[in-house]
């Protein structure tokens, strides 16, 4: 249908809209297959810097307001799920941000995601549970922190939330 419309700014709309709703449709059959514990991770090493390049791709959003606090290093992880682990940290950033201020931080010990928001109304637990939300919405379906959360456990790394200063802070501990 995409390839058929002569707008060009219409088409590149409805073919980004495709390719976010079949990035959700595997993140959702990723998720079922660690549930159902049928999913192996294959860790590899990889740079942090080269990681964020990669969950860029496919967050298909520009122009990101991300302030990059980054150290160079290297971990060891699934590269694939942990690229939807930042996409998905950093979309709820994008989403639920009120400054448009957004702030990676990562190094050795830990990767943070900052930014301006209300306070959760929640502790974390309740967030990463399927299906937990402040309240209805139309634009998600309370499923992102618990992929998050779920992904973290298979690579045996810590995650916290913690609010300062009108800030939501969301960190993942790596091990030393």
């Amino acid at each position: 249908i995409a390839e058929t419309m002569p707008d060009v700014k219409d088409k590149q709309i409805l073919q980004n809209a495709f390719e976010r709703m079949n990035n959700i449709i595997k993140e959702l059959s990723t998720v079922e297959k660690i549930s159902s514990n049928i999913l192996n991770i294959h860790k590899e090493n990889i740079s942090f810097e080269a990681l964020y390049q990669a969950t860029l791709k496919i967050m298909l959003l520009e122009n990101l307001p991300i302030k990059k606090e980054f150290k160079k290093f290297s971990l060891c992880v699934d590269i694939d799920l942990f690229c939807i682990v930042l996409k998905n940290l950093l979309d709820n950033a994008v989403k639920f941000n009120t400054k448009k201020e957004i702030v990676a931080v990562a190094n050795e010990q830990e990767i943070k995601i900052i930014s301006y928001g209300e306070k959760l109304k929640h502790t974390l637990d309740y967030y990463t549970e399927p299906f937990s939300q402040e309240e209805k919405r139309s634009d998600g379906f309370g499923l992102g922190l618990y992929i998050v959360k779920t992904i973290l456990d298979l690579h045996h790394f810590n995650f916290s939330y913690h609010y300062t200063e009108g800030k939501n802070i969301f960190t993942i501990n790596l091990p030393s």
